[in-house]
């Protein structure tokens, strides 16, 4: 699993020259002064952004009944702690949020809907599991501390 730090990035130029075409082709001396490929997944990332986690193989978006139980009973924070869920009345997400400081998930999420927070124990005890980038997230900055 690799998070990825940031060099500083090649100095860039200035050109008045605006003969650049979308249809002319990128060199390979231009993809890897902008992209680095991570070492541990392979995906392409863009270079600096420092926003690049792994997936990890095991990583399941939709997880059935069974894997959220073993996933909820492996959680290893506190079940005081508060966590983010989707407040939709006939939510279909499986997951809860690990919150930030501002009290927005820790990963990005890909919804505008708001959020309601509630205690681990209780988002749980209805069938919520841990998002797995969330944890993977928390886990790194809590190691690095």
């Amino acid at each position: 699993m690799g998070d990825h730090n940031c060099n500083t990035p090649p100095a860039t130029t200035t050109s008045d020259d605006h003969s650049w075409s979308p249809d002319e082709e990128i060199t390979t001396d231009e993809i890897e002064a902008a992209f680095d490929r991570c070492p541990h997944c392979g995906t392409y990332i863009v270079r600096c952004n420092g926003s690049h986690s792994c997936i990890p193989a095991e990583y399941q978006p939709h997880s059935d009944e069974s894997e959220r139980r073993r996933r909820i009973e492996a959680n290893p924070f506190p079940d005081d702690d508060p966590v983010l869920i989707l407040d939709q009345p006939t939510s279909r997400a499986y997951a809860y949020h690990e919150p930030n400081n501002e009290d927005k998930p820790l990963c990005s999420t890909r919804t505008d809907n708001s959020f309601v927070t509630l205690a681990r124990a209780d988002a749980h005890d209805q069938l919520q599991a841990p998002c797995q980038r969330c944890e993977r997230i928390r886990q790194n900055r809590e190691a690095d501390q």
